[in-house]
């Protein structure tokens, strides 16, 4: 769903930088308190940078064995003053809305929360490493269980190398927060042999992008991609009982995204990002704590939309 992994974001195209476009160009000053009139201003993509950034996003798998689910997400990015040079740290905060659609035999909860807070940094080691560190604190619970084991500890640490302007390497591992999958590896590669055409090789989330059209304003893309996502919560059953809910499945889909161009020097592109995607999820699956049988639902469709500012 749209919040159950830290990986749809954090191993995007857009987020795995060239480094000669992490750093700014050498002859800017970011000292802002100096009176001396010969240091030029900072520049406008670094004073860009340090503005929030928005991300929503929502959901739709139709009722199939008779579940329904649907997912809505916001979160927001905070950067922290540069003191060890741009980029900068980010503050990260997070919430999903998950309804579950069910017939009451099969005592699922029917509306699930998730809260964040966390923190990224990106730092640049030299003109071809580059690291990447996520940490960040989950409490994922129907809003009556609150115990112990609505608490998730989820994050990562990966490298990046670029040897040359087409290709991106990757390597590391993230922690889910799951039972089944607890960890997942980052491995992979980013290949863009021209502008219009990106292959993003990452595991778990690869996507390839094709660049359909593109004005001084707009980027225009679409893209085949798949990958693996799920979510736990805590609940409680309608026994009273306190229980753990694990979801997975896998995903195939074919989207388009409309992005500002990014600009040389820049950390990203700055503007409003959309995104529609239609996709088919398969090897979906429930699981439980407390020596409760699996719920496996059969295959079906995926509906998606965000918006990023």
């Amino acid at each position: 769903m749209a919040g159950f992994l830290p990986v749809d974001r954090s191993l995007r195209v857009e987020d795995g930088l060239p480094l000669d476009q992490v750093n700014p160009p050498a002859e800017e000053s970011f000292d802002t308190e100096s009176d001396d009139t010969s240091v030029p201003e900072r520049p406008l993509d670094f004073k860009s940078l340090m503005k929030p950034r928005f991300d929503s996003s929502a959901e739709w798998e139709p009722e199939v064995n008779g579940v329904g689910i649907s997912s809505y997400d916001l979160s927001m990015k905070i950067p922290v003053y540069p003191i060890f040079g741009p980029p900068p740290p980010f503050i990260n905060f997070g919430y999903t809305f998950t309804q579950i659609d069910a017939p009451a035999a099969l005592d699922l909860p029917q509306s699930l929360n998730e809260f964040s807070l966390g923190m990224s940094w990106m730092r640049p080691i030299n003109e071809k490493w580059m690291a990447r560190y996520m940490l960040s604190g989950v409490f994922a619970s129907d809003m009556n269980n609150t115990s112990s084991t609505a608490w998730q500890i989820r994050g990562g640490m990966f490298a990046m190398y670029r040897p040359n302007e087409t290709w991106n390497f990757a390597f590391g591992a993230l922690a889910t927060g799951q039972n089944d999958v607890p960890v997942l590896p980052v491995l992979g590669a980013i290949w863009q042999p021209r502008p219009s055409l990106k292959v993003d090789l990452m595991l778990p989330n690869p996507r390839i992008s094709l660049l359909l059209s593109e004005s001084e304003s707009r980027q225009h893309w679409v893209y085949v991609g798949g990958g693996f996502s799920g979510g736990r919560w805590a609940y409680r059953r309608a026994n009273g009982l306190g229980e753990r809910l694990n979801y997975r499945e896998f995903r195939f889909g074919l989207g388009w995204e409309a992005t500002p161009p990014q600009k040389p020097g820049s950390f990203g592109s700055r503007g409003t990002r959309l995104n529609t995607e239609v996709g088919y999820v398969f090897g979906r699956k429930f699981e439980f704590n407390h020596n409760v049988t699996d719920i496996k639902l059969d295959n079906t469709l995926l509906l998606h939309s965000g918006i990023s500012f």
